[in-house]
């Protein structure tokens, strides 16, 4: 897997694992592949990997079941988009603003642009 220089490898393990949760890719309280399989998948040092399922327990996303491996939680569909959510808006949607505010594109606009963009999916 090839991972982008200017964002922690951890943190894009910890927004993969969100993204299939979030697309119900993987399901509540379903059990993860093992740690070696997953350091596998992602190509990634077995601690890498460590810090970030340990980040991902610390949001109520995962669970470790001791001697039977990691689980999604009850509620990790909602934890994991409450997470993506937060990230979005403290990370991308400032830098957007800026953006917007630079090209002059107003408000409506941009409400017009999202309308448009629904009704064609």
């Amino acid at each position: 897997m090839e991972f982008h220089k200017n964002k922690p490898i951890y943190v894009q393990i910890v927004d993969i694992i969100a993204q299939k949760v979030v697309s119900k890719e993987w399901t509540e309280e379903s059990k993860l592949p093992t740690i070696k399989e997953l350091a596998k998948d992602l190509d990634v040092n077995h601690n890498t990997l460590m810090r970030s399922l340990e980040f991902l327990q610390n949001q109520k996303i995962l669970v470790s079941k001791r001697g039977v491996g990691l689980f999604l939680t009850k509620d990790s569909y909602n934890n994991a988009l409450n997470f993506m959510r937060k990230s979005f808006y403290d990370n991308q949607v400032p830098e957007f603003f800026e953006t917007m505010y630079t090209l002059k594109i107003t408000l409506g606009e941009l409400i017009d642009l999202y309308k448009s963009n629904k009704k064609s999916k």
